[in-house]
């Protein structure tokens, strides 16, 4: 496993417009080959940007955004509607200004769906596994290296070669409950593009590329045929 190729941008808005032109490119590319391009969404500030940005781009309208199918890497077992929902994040920005296919739209489902953490962890991993290709998935970086609801120190969830959705209950950062890829799942995806901006980010991104034992769940994401880390410098350290 070799270490991501670093991107470089200015900052949290242009880490945004660069992520969200790569993703305009790679749907048009794989709707321009006859496919319906399918793409793993992160919550955050960075991804929350970067749907904003894409909502913003200029070439936002050479997609049919209707052909794409949307997955989430990890989310807050909470209310559907919550304000701590991933979902809404798209549901605010880009879902609101384009036409998309509720049936690729795959939410997790939420604590008021009737379904209990785990049974919400099943089915996710169902429909995950039904995706027979997966073109990108983003990933913010935390500031303890976490990817989705993937935490340092949590090897057992981490390393499961299993179920490819995973029920977590002792998430560090509130809420405690959450449903996210496994790890094995993430690295499905031919395009791995972490994200990271501000320096609250740098231990995180430094142990990312240094690679030291233990390795931070960041850096353990391998992309099929790309594995890029956009970054700023605050979260570069420079």
């Amino acid at each position: 496993m070799v270490s991501p190729r670093v991107e470089r941008v200015a900052d949290l808005q242009t880490l945004g417009e660069a992520v969200a032109a790569a993703l305009i490119e790679v749907c048009r590319e794989r709707q321009e080959a006859g496919a319906v391009p399918c793409a793993v969404l992160t919550g955050g500030r960075a991804g929350a940007q970067v749907l904003l940005a894409v909502r913003d781009h200029a070439e936002r309208d050479s997609v049919d955004w209707s052909r794409v199918r949307f997955l989430w890497g990890d989310e807050r077992f909470v209310p559907a509607g919550h304000e701590d929902r991933n979902d809404l994040l798209a549901d605010q920005s880009l879902f609101a200004a384009v036409e998309t296919d509720p049936t690729l739209v795959h939410r997790v489902p939420a604590a008021d769906s009737g379904l209990s953490l785990d049974e919400a962890a099943a089915e996710y991993a169902g429909i995950v596994d039904r995706v027979e290709r997966i073109d990108v998935a983003l990933s913010g970086v935390g500031e303890d290296g976490h990817v989705a609801s993937l935490f340092p120190g949590r090897s057992e969830v981490l390393l499961v070669d299993g179920p490819s959705a995973l029920a977590v209950r002792d998430s560090p950062k509130p809420p405690p409950e959450r449903v996210t890829f496994s790890l094995p799942a993430l690295n499905r995806a031919e395009r791995s593009w972490l994200l990271a901006a501000g320096a609250g980010k740098a231990d995180a991104v430094r142990a990312l590329l240094a690679r030291p034992e233990p390795l931070v769940p960041a850096a353990r994401l391998a992309g099929r045929t790309e594995t890029v880390l956009w970054a700023d410098p605050a979260a570069l350290g420079e």
